[in-house]
């Protein structure tokens, strides 16, 4: 979930949106390239969404449903699900990890494949196990930090400005009735998570619908900021979409023409991320139900 200004300025907004979740078409999509009358030129890209294994409560929605993707049963269905997205070939993975930070991403994937064990966290359990299965050397950090507008402390002196009392600002952005929806949809997913096999549960989070309908989430709680607030909460909202243009950017700086790139990233950025690969030339966007089955 983006660490907004807005969000900042009024912690704690449990009402707005974490990352989204959704079982995509198994069908691959159409790409630009071959619109404009090009083929063959292409990298072939895999968005893997996740909800975060060890969650580290940084999202507005906290889990209240825990996961030990540790025990054996889970280890076994993580086994069967990176044995399916094999079948993708990747020849590069990327990770939601700060591109800044590829140095440490070397050294810990270099010691797991000299046999040290694996942490909770998807980028571990799933990256680095399917990186080591399909031959690769190295796993790549594609994450980035996005620019906002303005930090908390400069908008909470726009709110002030503004002439709106913290409180009951909080309290409108609080009632939203479609904040309010959401939350009761991610109350669902955080407990079907426990009810499904991993497998299961990342081709619901991965479906191209439920991606959609995750991403509405974006324009409701703060987002209503608009014309009557300077347009504070759109504005806010800007990093979010800052930072996934830079994520994609990272991408395309990994990317030739003869990759298949999947990338293991919270689902809440697969909105953008697809809009992006579909809309992009250099990229062919493949769907997670082509590769893994229940």
């Amino acid at each position: 979930m983006p660490n907004r200004a807005i969000i900042r300025a009024l912690i704690p907004l449990s009402m707005l949106v974490t990352g989204g979740c959704g079982s995509p078409a198994a069908r691959p999509q159409v790409g630009t390239a071959e619109y404009l009358g090009v083929r063959g030129t292409q990298a072939e890209l895999l968005l893997l969404g996740v909800f975060h294994f060890d969650d580290a409560g940084l999202d507005a929605y906290k889990p209240r449903f825990r996961l030990d993707i540790l025990s054996p049963e889970r280890q076994q269905e993580l086994d069967r699900l990176v044995n399916q997205l094999a079948r993708f070939r990747p020849t590069k993975v990327a990770v939601e990890v700060r591109r800044s930070e590829q140095p440490r991403l070397d050294t810990l994937f270099q010691r797991y494949l000299r046999g040290d064990s694996l942490g909770p966290n998807e980028i571990y359990q799933i990256g680095f196990r399917l990186a080591k299965q399909v031959g690769l050397t190295r796993v790549y950090a594609v994450d980035a930090e996005a620019r906002s507008y303005l930090s908390g402390d400069q908008a909470r002196e726009e709110i002030a400005a503004l002439g709106f009392n913290l409180d009951s600002l909080l309290r409108r952005i609080q009632q939203d009735p479609w904040s309010l929806r959401y939350q009761e949809l991610y109350s669902r997913d955080d407990s079907a998570k426990t009810l499904r096999t991993i497998g299961a549960h990342l081709l619901y989070v991965n479906d191209p619908i439920r991606v959609r309908v995750g991403h509405g989430a974006y324009l409701e709680g703060s987002f209503k900021l608009g014309p009557d607030a300077a347009y504070l909460g759109v504005d806010d909202a800007t990093s979010w979409y800052n930072r996934n243009l830079r994520i994609f950017s990272n991408l395309q700086a990994i990317s030739s023409p003869s990759d298949r790139i999947l990338l293991v990233i919270g689902a809440g950025h697969l909105p953008i991320l697809r809009f992006l690969a579909e809309a992009s030339p250099e990229h062919r966007l493949r769907n997670m139900a082509e590769f893994v089955t229940q």
